[in-house]
């Protein structure tokens, strides 16, 4: 292991001491309160990432919550963009980037594009993603067909429509990543 291999293993090992007081403090702040937020195996997601970046130089998450798998994905190399619609975690996320030195991009809104709104009739009738918010893209200046990578995490029974928005808006390059509590993380 090179020394410069050891030195991402002591930021990734500072990345996730991070993120696991960030995810109890914010169940501590919300005791009692539903919140979009369940964090995925952050060091998997490490793995599976690396195993990536000599074929995906651009990464996407959907729902970054406190922005712990996009930073990773900077972290490796991989120009990280993540959306979020809920204005405080994009903070926390933007905190949590800075103080590891991460050059991770978040965007407030939402992350289903304007155009693929209408088909929210395809989601089950108790559905959690949030599909109205401010155009993400918009602000980004960025389409999902201009990353390599997408990534998310979805709720139990959203996993067909969220695949079938990132075909129909993702590129030819435009790979899936997708983390379920059953499989881990998978490429669709």
């Amino acid at each position: 292991m090179t020394d410069q291999d050891v030195a991402l293993r002591a930021r990734f090992d500072e990345l996730l001491h991070s993120g696991a007081e960030i995810w109890r403090d914010y169940c501590q702040d919300r005791s009692g309160e539903f919140h979009r937020v369940i964090p995925a195996d952050y060091a998997a997601a490490i793995d599976f990432l690396e195993e990536r970046r000599s074929r995906a130089h651009t990464f996407l998450e959907l729902g970054s919550a406190t922005g712990v798998i996009t930073i990773i994905a900077d972290m490796l190399g991989f120009e990280a963009y993540g959306i979020e619609i809920e204005s405080d975690l994009v903070d926390i996320s933007e905190d949590l980037a800075r103080s590891v030195h991460s050059g991770a991009t978040f965007v407030e809104g939402s992350f289903v594009p304007p155009d693929y709104r209408d088909e929210v009739h395809l989601l089950e009738s108790d559905y959690l993603t949030p599909t109205e918010g401010a155009d993400a893209y918009a602000e980004m200046g960025l389409e999902i067909g201009d990353f390599d990578l997408v990534y998310c995490y979805p709720w139990p029974g959203e996993e067909e429509w969220l695949i079938e928005m990132v075909r129909q808006h993702g590129g030819p390059r435009t790979e899936l990543m997708i983390y379920t509590v059953r499989d881990g993380y998978e490429m669709i």
